[in-house]
């Protein structure tokens, strides 16, 4: 059984890795790279506790608060891949800017005026942005900023 999970999460990176090379823009949350990269990181040790006799229950019990915790603490943040921070920066401002809501732009960070100087932040990580839209998901212009 196990086998076959780490076959596919295999199949899932090379898949990752294939549409990274053919350069095309896509978002993806990063509570799912979260739970994917936490599964992949914790995977050895359940294969081997598996052999070791340990039933498969137990084993999930024991991980499903690391799987939570890794979805608490990424909820919110997302990964664009194939684009830099002046595109993500352009494209949140475009959108403050078509809302007529008042911002400020600092390094990797736009503070929304309107709304108690939330925080919308940014980082680059060689060819992929995550944005971190923790503060701005109560607000009402949060699924076009997802969506852009």
């Amino acid at each position: 059984m196990f086998y076959t999970l780490a076959t596919t999460l295999g199949t899932l990176f090379i898949l990752q890795g294939l549409i990274l090379l053919t350069r095309r823009k896509f978002m993806v949350r990063r509570e799912y790279d979260g739970v994917f990269y936490a599964f992949i990181t914790i995977l050895s040790p359940i294969i081997l506790l598996n052999k070791m006799g340990y039933e498969t229950r137990l084993i999930f019990i024991g991980i499903l608060p690391f799987i939570v915790f890794v979805i608490i603490v990424t909820r919110g943040r997302y990964t664009i891949y194939n684009v830099n921070t002046q595109m993500v920066s352009s494209a949140l401002t475009d959108i403050l800017e078509a809302k007529g809501m008042s911002y400020e732009e600092e390094k990797s960070s736009v503070i929304l005026k309107d709304y108690d100087n939330k925080r919308i932040s940014y980082t680059q990580s060689l060819n992929s942005v995550e944005v971190n839209l923790k503060d701005a998901r109560k607000l009402l212009f949060y699924e076009e900023l997802r969506t852009e």
